[in-house]
């Protein structure tokens, strides 16, 4: 059976937008700029196991969310960043993101 439910409406951001919700994540920064613009925050593990148990979590909630950052993945970090392609730039949906990902983190 085909999905009928339409997706989200989302939009870009503004730049004061964009800092007061950034103002509001612990660890997250902006990256790049322009429609390369992202919010991007490096987690660090004691081994690579833990690592990649993370990133396999992130991978997890980005589908349920569908909406899936770029992740860097190295011995002992794991960089995660997002941004939303179709309004190039920044839109409430990666900051919902992130702070489920903070949440994932913690708990």
């Amino acid at each position: 059976m085909e999905n009928t439910t339409p997706a989200p409406v989302r939009h870009a951001l503004s730049a004061t937008q964009v800092i007061a919700a950034l103002s509001k994540l612990d660890g997250w920064r902006l990256h790049g700029d322009g429609a390369d613009v992202a919010i991007e925050k490096t987690y660090t593990f004691a081994n690579y196991l833990q690592t990649m148990a993370f990133a396999n979590a992130v991978a997890y909630l980005a589908e349920q969310q569908d909406h899936h950052p770029a992740m860097l993945v190295q011995w002992g970090s794991c960089s995660v960043r997002f941004n939303t392609h179709d309004v190039h730039g920044i839109s409430k949906t990666d900051f919902e993101c992130a702070a489920l990902v903070d949440a994932l983190a913690q708990g």
